[in-house]
């Protein structure tokens, strides 16, 4: 079990990501701009952050930059996104351990990766470089 925090302004994408997730057994805190989620980051301390980049009030980039700027390097984050542009977004997140995930998605599949994700987390320790195989999974690691 973990604790998650889900930041999506897609009301619909929330909560079908938080239901199966808490199907999964995690403990999820949704809210719907990054500013809020940013809120719950400080307020539950989570596993795992999972962002939409596009989001209100904050973005997906700033709740990061945000999260690593308060030293929260606990937070796994993964970051869903519609746009095309992803190796972009991937060189915007570089020096973040951040996971790239593409909208539409499966959310079994998305479960999936939270899970893999998660038992990676725990697997490392201490900070890790970027690898070749970190590059071609989207994953950039502090």
């Amino acid at each position: 079990m973990a604790v998650i925090v889900i930041a999506e302004d897609e009301l619909h994408i929330a909560r079908v990501v938080s239901l199966w997730l808490t199907r999964n057994r995690h403990v999820v805190h949704v809210a719907h701009n990054g500013r809020d989620a940013l809120d719950l980051v400080r307020q539950h301390d989570p596993d795992l952050l999972i962002a939409d980049v596009n989001m209100p009030v904050m973005d997906g980039f700033e709740l990061v930059d945000a999260c690593a700027a308060e030293g929260r390097p606990k937070v796994g984050i993964i970051v869903l996104t519609s746009r095309c542009d992803q190796a972009e977004i991937g060189d915007r997140l570089k020096g973040h351990e951040v996971m790239l995930h593409p909208k539409p998605f499966s959310p079994s599949k998305l479960v999936g990766e939270v899970e893999e994700f998660l038992s990676g987390r725990q697997a490392r320790s201490g900070a890790v470089s970027e690898s070749e195989e970190g590059k071609a999974n989207g994953v950039f690691s502090v």
